[in-house]
C-alpha cells in the first residue's frame, strides 16, 4: 500500500510540476521577463525530478540510492528560485 502512495504521490508532483511549467512557459512567451524564464525552469526542473523519482521507483532496488540525486534537483530548483527572486 505504501508503495502505491508513493507512485501516486511521485506521479501527482510530476504533473503539477508539468502544468506550472507549462503556464510560466507560456507567461515568459508574453512577458519576456528573465524572471518568469527562471521561474518556468524551476518548475521544469520539479517536473524532470519527477520523472527521475518514478524512474527510480521501477529501476533502483534501494530507496537511499535515490536520496543523493533528489537531493541535488533540489538545491538546483531552489538556485533557479534564488535567481528569480533576486533579478
Amino acid at each position: 500500500m505504501a508503495f502505491l502512495l508513493e507512485n501516486l504521490a511521485t506521479a501527482g508532483l510530476t504533473v503539477f510540476a508539468l502544468a506550472l511549467s507549462i503556464i510560466a512557459f507560456r507567461a515568459w512567451r508574453h512577458t519576456r521577463s528573465r524572471k518568469v524564464l527562471l521561474l518556468a525552469s524551476g518548475f521544469l526542473l520539479f517536473a524532470i525530478k519527477g520523472v527521475a523519482l518514478t524512474l527510480g521507483l521501477f529501476f533502483v532496488s534501494p530507496w537511499d540510492a535515490l536520496l543523493l540525486p533528489s537531493l541535488l534537483f533540489d538545491l538546483g530548483i531552489l538556485a533557479v528560485f534564488y535567481l528569480a527572486v533576486l533579478n
